[in-house]
């Protein structure tokens, strides 16, 4: 097996790879069409935001639940059942696409809908994902890949929303997705993960945030990922308006541009992939801060689409740098029984954030525009990125005895 895909030498986790993966290109063509419709129909970056609001914020009100839940209940059957809400959502979407009875607030519905699973789903998907792994010498690679295969989808799944938003129309991105879920719903019935110990169906969610306050690492880690999420959030929320009004393109602009990003993060995946250790990741989350920094600024005021393209794939790998390495440290230090509790924070922290900044950056673009908004990112994630690298140092000694005691230390 290729050192990038050895992890894949495990039959559950190839499994859940390549059924996540079919999975996510339809989820990635259905989040395309619906931002193109909502531009389409409301021609509004207020409503943008909204819609996003509404698909983010239960990740940041309801994960807690949703880890509880994954530390309390069969995993998989979780992941099983999100995927059908998320399955009858999309043949939902595609039914009133085909009736052309989209309006805005059937859009924040749907969004809100999905969101709710999706606050399930997430902090189960990321506990689930050593329960593929028979063999702990793969878990830094199953993880970089997890991440991989989502940006993969980053990549595929724009450019083919695109083509067939041209092509076809908007009602067949959503029978796409819908079709898609099939694969991850076979593989998850199939596939025979690790067995966990009784334990873990004790404990609250008060266990894990005492957890998370007292231990830095975690805690740095967790303000970091937040922090950043709340910075980078414009660059997907704005790209309809950016493809239509600034680069002045259809739907193959917008699926080029987030593509590029997508691409970006591709990159970022694959270098994380091939890493053997999570011994100095912490200097690169850092460094990603400041990256995203750096080219938001870079991104607000350009009007040259071909620029974009390679600032967005910067973008792209950089915000990836920062997310999932986060992710692969915070999975080798937190205890068997709080980790999906702890994945919950994580969730709140990743996808938590979004719906506030895409909020704040919709009311902010109302009324200043959306370049103005990429320039506040830019500066708040350089200050992100400043202040966890001076605290760096001390938080590698407070991890150094448990990194120690797990075997992880050269």
């Amino acid at each position: 097996m290729n050192h990038t895909f050895r992890a894949l030498a495990e039959r559950d986790f190839r499994l859940y790879f390549f059924g996540q993966a079919l999975s996510l290109v339809g989820t990635w063509v259905q989040q395309v069409a619906m931002s193109w419709i909502t531009y389409r129909v409301t021609g509004s970056a207020f409503m943008l935001g909204l819609i996003a609001f509404s698909g983010q914020i239960p990740n940041l009100v309801l994960a807690p639940v949703g880890g509880l839940l994954a530390d309390r209940l069969d995993r998989r059957k979780l992941l099983v059942a999100t995927q059908l809400v998320a399955m009858v959502v999309a043949a939902w979407l595609g039914y009133v696409s085909y009736t052309h009875g989209f309006s805005a607030w059937v859009l924040v519905i749907a969004s809100l809908v999905l969101g709710i699973s999706s606050a399930v789903e997430m902090p189960t998907r990321q506990a689930f994902i050593l329960q593929t792994i028979h063999d702990r010498s793969h878990a830094t690679n199953a993880i970089a890949l997890n991440s991989l295969t989502f940006n993969g989808a980053r990549v595929v799944g724009p450019a083919v929303a695109g083509a067939v938003l041209a092509l076809v129309g908007e009602t067949a991105c959503f029978a796409v997705n819908a079709v898609s879920y099939i694969a991850a719903l076979y593989t998850l019935l199939v596939m025979r993960p690790r067995a966990l110990e009784a334990h873990r169906q004790r404990g609250s969610l008060r266990e894990a945030l005492e957890y998370a306050w007292h231990f830095q690492p975690a805690r740095w880690l967790l303000i970091t990922v937040a922090a950043a999420s709340f910075c980078v959030a414009p660059m997907m929320t704005f790209m309809p308006v950016y493809a239509k009004d600034i680069f002045h393109g259809g739907p193959n602009t917008l699926g080029m541009l987030m593509g590029a990003s997508g691409l970006g993060a591709v990159l970022a995946g694959v270098y994380l992939a091939n890493r053997t250790t999570v011994i100095g990741l912490g200097a690169r989350i850092g460094s990603g801060c400041l990256v995203i920094g750096v080219v938001s600024l870079a991104f607000s005021y350009n009007p040259f689409f071909p620029v974009a393209l390679p600032i967005l794939v910067v973008s792209g790998a950089s915000t990836i740098i920062v997310i999932t390495a986060s992710n692969m440290v915070l999975q080798h230090l937190v205890p068997e029984h709080l980790r999906g509790r702890v994945m919950a924070l994580f969730t709140m922290s990743f996808l938590g954030m979004l719906p506030l900044s895409s909020l704040v950056a919709g009311g902010l673009a109302h009324v200043a525009g959306v370049q103005l908004v990429f320039v506040v990112a830019g500066v708040g994630a350089i200050a992100v990125g400043r202040a966890f690298s001076r605290q760096l140092p001390h938080l590698h000694e407070m991890a150094r005895p448990v990194m120690a005691e797990k075997g992880l230390l050269p």
